[in-house]
């Protein structure tokens, strides 16, 4: 199973790139792009779309949904597994730290 998320994520990334999606990077089961904020929108939409075709390529016609978080500036991305890491960096080349407040991407829902 873990074989065929994989290869749907990479076939989305290479969908995505050739639509002009900037992919930012797949993110465990997800995928990060990114999209000038009037474009955000239609951006979230051809991902899902392309997620959706690279399904059915890899599984023989079947369609997985995906959901999207999004998060729009000022706020940034960060998974809370990387806070401390991100933190510690900071502080080290002199910035603050951040607290958690979001997580965006759009991923294919968990295998069962």
């Amino acid at each position: 199973m873990q074989a065929n998320g994989a290869e749907m994520l990479r076939i989305a990334c290479i969908l995505l790139t050739e639509a002009g999606v900037r992919v930012c990077a797949p993110v465990h089961d997800a995928l990060l792009i990114e999209a000038p904020i009037d474009e955000l929108d239609e951006a979230i939409a051809t991902t899902q779309s392309l997620m959706r075709e690279a399904s059915r390529i890899v599984l023989d016609g079947f369609e997985l949904g995906s959901d999207a978080k999004v998060v729009r500036y000022p706020d940034r991305y960060m998974d809370k597994r990387g806070e401390v890491m991100w933190n510690k960096v900071m502080n080290l080349i002199g910035g603050a730290s951040v607290s958690l407040t979001c997580v965006s991407e759009t991923h294919l829902p968990a295998s069962r």
